[in-house]
């Protein structure tokens, strides 16, 4: 053993520790760690250390001092310090009603003297505060909160509006087979949201990386006051009771709600890619909603809902588009929805008002039946063994390019509101030219504000008429769509020529 003093200048020990920058109570719920890693290193080339103590502490104190045992640290030796699991105060994260500055301190001592100490910041959020998507875009799915009883309201209200349209009121979620009842109980809670009489509030500049104060359903029936993040949870709080599929998307400065018209969700708790969501969407799996459309009065259409949310995920936009994040698959890997403070008896906000304005349902467009497995209902005879093996060689998923085509700068995306009308004047023969959408002075503003106003989209408007005219339109600048056509005709005449 060498013999070493404190006092000794030569003694350097060295800790590295990362420490989680935000802290809040769904990280304790959720078990994510605040502290990812830590070691302890030896500076010294020619002395060993022995007998080390590695002390954790905070303060305030929202988690319990940790003590660790080093017996012995070699020259230049670094050991990695296991069992990283610390005790956090649960009840004092769970009563926080506003966002602290915390520290932790790590402290290294030898023989009951301190060598070292590092001191490390913790931003302590609310209770009910969400620290963004640049730290934590998983804990997203702890502020869906089916259980608050908030909900409960929303949810028998959607009934009501069904019984009104003369559909089968039953909150059912997927249990019919059906897309097309999965639309309907979306639109039902759409149409019970909207009848609210919510406000819209704007929330804090870069949210969706930053993080905010969430309003908990209780909160914004008491208040009617919501975010766009306030809105789309209280959205995937009441899909994901009516035992349906929320996803909860984040484009740049705003935030919607998804849901998947069939049993389904995402292959991660969080996706970075809008390309994924679109392709979904053109499958007819899934539809997105714009839920501050519930905060205009009168509220816009279910229909439009939809069509105002998709405008937000367009290819063009893909370099801010933030994520996604899947509450059915978060809670696959227990990320869950935050404790109660407030008893199921009691009854949020003020008493039940009628509404001045009843926004109806939408029926929903027609839509295929839940995906089925076919091949554990066919008998098991060399003819469907054949035919098993030939659906199998095919890729029938958004990986096959054929199905699922994903845009590129070798491709032009037209601006066509009727399809149908351009396939009945191909059908017809007709000679229809692309054209660039024209861009008057301002147009950004007066699209923003001709969709508030009407809500319809000026481009549209203009390519519907365009397409009278055996014209349709490109958003690319009159350069671009040159080249790109010109690319696109010759690599056509090689693929004929081959």
């Amino acid at each position: 053993m060498v013999d070493l003093t404190i006092a000794d200048k030569e003694i350097e020990i060295s800790i590295h520790a990362d420490i989680a920058p935000k802290l809040n109570f769904a990280c304790h719920q959720a078990s994510f760690p605040l502290l990812r890693a830590l070691s302890v290193e030896n500076l010294n080339e020619d002395k060993r250390v022995e007998d080390l103590t590695v002390t954790l502490s905070s303060d305030p104190p929202f988690v319990k001092t940790r003590t660790w045992k080093i017996d012995r640290l070699a020259e230049n030796g670094r050991v990695q310090v296991r069992g990283r699991d610390l005790e956090l105060d649960g009840g004092f994260l769970l009563y926080l009603a506003d966002a602290m500055k915390g520290t932790v301190t790590i402290t290294v001592e030898i023989r009951d003297e301190i060598v070292t100490e590092n001191s490390y910041p913790v931003e302590l959020l609310a209770y009910n505060e969400w620290g963004g998507a640049g730290y934590m875009p998983e804990l997203l799915a702890a502020f869906s909160m089916p259980n608050d009883p908030a909900i409960d309201k929303i949810l028998n209200d959607a009934s009501k509006l069904l019984r009104s349209a003369r559909r089968p009121d039953a909150i059912d979620g997927y249990q019919s087979g059906k897309r097309e009842r999965v639309w309907e109980l979306a639109s039902s809670i759409y149409g019970a949201i909207a009848n609210l009489g919510l406000t819209y509030a704007m929330p804090p500049a870069s949210f969706e990386n930053d993080g905010q104060k969430i309003r908990l359903p209780s909160q914004i029936l008491k208040g009617r006051v919501a975010t766009c993040l306030d809105t789309t949870m209280l959205f995937a709080s009441a899909l994901e009771q009516a035992h349906l599929n929320p996803i909860v998307v984040m484009p740049k400065d705003h935030a919607m709600v998804g849901v998947w018209l069939q049993p389904e969700e995402l292959t991660t708790i969080v996706i970075d890619d809008a390309e994924t969501l679109r392709k979904r969407i053109q499958l007819k799996e899934l539809i997105l909603i714009e839920t501050t459309n519930v905060t205009s009065h009168p509220a816009a259409p279910f229909n439009r809902a939809i069509k105002n949310a998709d405008e937000h995920v367009l290819q063009e936009l893909d370099e801010s588009f933030n994520s996604a994040v899947d509450i059915k698959r978060a809670r696959a890997h227990r990320i869950t929805p935050l404790a109660l403070k407030v008893e199921r008896a009691q009854i949020p906000g003020e008493p039940d008002l009628e509404p001045t304005v009843i926004t109806p349902i939408d029926l929903p467009p027609p839509l295929p039946d839940f995906d089925v497995d076919v091949e554990e209902e066919s008998p098991d005879t060399p003819q469907t063994r054949l035919e098993r093996w030939q659906r199998k060689l095919l890729d029938l998923s958004a990986r096959n390019p054929l199905l699922a085509h994903k845009s590129t700068k070798t491709s032009l995306q037209i601006i066509c509101p009727n399809p149908g009308q351009l396939e009945d004047k191909l059908a017809e023969g007709a000679r229809i030219s692309i054209q660039a959408v024209p861009t008057p002075t301002s147009q950004a503003q007066d699209e923003d504000i001709h969709r508030q106003r009407t809500g319809e989209s000026i481009s549209e408007e203009y390519a519907r008429d365009a397409l009278q005219k055996n014209q349709v339109l490109v958003n690319l600048p009159p350069e671009e769509l040159s080249k790109r056509s010109v690319d696109i005709y010759r690599k056509a005449q090689t693929a004929l020529q081959e």
